[in-house]
Parts: C-alpha cells; structure tokens; sequence
C-alpha cells in the first residue's frame, strides 16, 4: 500500500454512497452552512504557516553547538467515531488542522452512517476518506496503516456513551505502539451571552442561538450563566465578559473550536553534536 496513492483495496467497499454527502448538503440550511465553511477558512487563516517539511541547520561555533532539526507531516491520520457523534464543530476543530499540516492520509470511519451535519462537514471540508467500519474491520485498517508507515495519528470522537469497545481497542493498539492519540471531549459546557445584552444581540434571538449551537454541538451542556469549566462563551459583536474561556466567539464565528493544532500532525527530529574545533 502506498499511502501517497491508494488506501487498501478492500477499503473502497465500505465507502458510503456519494449521496450521504450530496443530500446532507442540500438539507443543510444554507446559513449553517456559511458557519461552517467560516470555520474552516478561519483555521486556514490562522495556521497556515504552521504547516509543510522543514529543515533547519544551526552551527555556532562559540556556543559549541551544531543541530539540526527536521519537521514533516505525520503519513497517516485514522479519526474513529463513535455512532451516535454528530458534532461538525469538534470534527473540523481535530481534523482541518491535518489537513493544515499536510498530513498524509486522513481517514475518518464510523460503524454507522455519519449524522448529517458530520457529513456535511466532510463535504466542505474535502475530507472524502470516510467509511463504515464495525470494530474488526476498523482494527484491520489500523494495521494497515501502521505496517505501511509507523508515522501516523489517531483520534477518537465518543458519542453520547462512553468509550465503544471498538474505540478503546484502537487506542490501545495505538498506544502500545507509541502512536500519538487525541480523544474528543463530549458534552462541551458552553455559554450564550445572546439576550442578555439591551438588545445588542447582532439579530439573532436566543432562541436562534441556542438552535445554532445544538445543532454545532447536539450532547453539549448550554449554561444559563458562567460556570467553571465552561468550554467557550458566544457573545455579540463588541461585548467581552469579565470572565475567561478557552474560546470567545463572535457572530458567525460559532463554528470555530479549540481542539487540535497543526503541530500536533508534524513528526520532529533533532540531530545534535558538538562542534570539533580543527586540530593544528
């Protein structure tokens, strides 16, 4: 298998019919639709320059030093979710910044049909590796891909239940092989600030907000107030709370998360020696 052309043969038959993808499209309203694709120009934007190889040489010869440091883009990238994840937000929020790095292959599986907002995220995304797996066979891709390059990346998605079997079997497998992994955290507390403001909420009605944020996050918690552990904060243009959260977004902006960065998809190697001074 060469993971700059195709996946494993037996692979392309458990990929979904293209019109999961087409018909999730056309039944997404066209507004949540713009969130979407904001939130994935917005990470563009934002780490573009953190992506690509690297090489860099560095000798100092009065430090007594001479290094040199690699960086490239992890071969493979295997996101398993649970049936039942249906959040499109948390899914471009671990797996646009793959795509940012350049990583190799990044192929999303599910054992059941990907809830339409997730697949209408993979189609404006250009994620189109996606397939339905159970556990056995999700195993089998891992091996895969683990015997054609030891350089990969796996990431969970939980559904509304714990851990599947098949999800802590993989990360188990990743683990004992030293494979970085990165599980998604559900039921995310999150707060709206829109109501609450003398009218300033940008035209949107709470009840506008609330819809959009379930349907970005249908497991999450929405608070009524602040609360410890809140995961991020929703507000009108120009209103900045007294308090802190991972992420503050603005109007249009509800997509965006805090999850994963490029660096986390990009393999570093350094080389390190002394300098010899030259011997008269």
């Amino acid at each position: 298998m060469s993971l700059n052309c195709d996946l494993p043969d037996w692979l392309e038959s458990f990929r979904p019919d293209d019109d999961l993808y087409a018909d999730a499209y056309e039944g997404t309203p066209a507004p949540l639709r713009a969130l979407l694709k904001t939130a994935i120009a917005f990470a563009f934007h934002r780490r573009k320059a953190d992506a690509g190889e690297s090489r860099t040489e560095t000798r100092s010869s009065r430090a007594g030093f001479f290094r040199i440091e690699t960086s490239r883009p992890a071969d493979w990238v295997l996101a398993v979710a649970a049936e039942g994840f249906a959040s499109p937000a948390r899914l471009l929020g671990a797996l646009v910044p793959a795509v940012v790095a350049g990583a190799g292959r990044i192929a999303l599986v599910s054992p059941a049909p990907f809830a339409p907002a997730v697949a209408t995220a993979l189609e404006l995304s250009g994620l189109e590796d996606s397939f339905l797996l159970d556990d056995a066979r999700t195993a089998d891709l891992y091996e895969d891909l683990r015997s054609a390059s030891p350089d990969g990346r796996v990431i969970v998605f939980p559904g509304p239940e714990p851990l599947s079997p098949g999800q802590k079997d993989v990360l188990h497998r990743a683990a004992a092989d030293g494979v970085p992994v990165f599980c998604d955290h559900a039921a995310p507390r999150l707060l709206s600030l829109y109501g609450k403001n003398d009218g300033r909420d940008d035209g949107l009605s709470p009840e506008e907000m609330r819809s959009r944020l379930l349907w970005l996050h249908p497991d999450a918690v929405l608070l009524d107030e602040p609360a410890p552990g809140m995961n991020a904060v929703f507000a009108p243009e120009g209103v900045l709370p007294p308090f802190e959260a991972p992420l503050l977004a603005g109007p249009g902006m509800e997509a965006c998360w805090q999850s994963l960065d490029p660096e986390f998809f990009l393999t570093r190697t350094l080389s390190a020696h002394l300098v010899q001074e030259n011997q008269s």
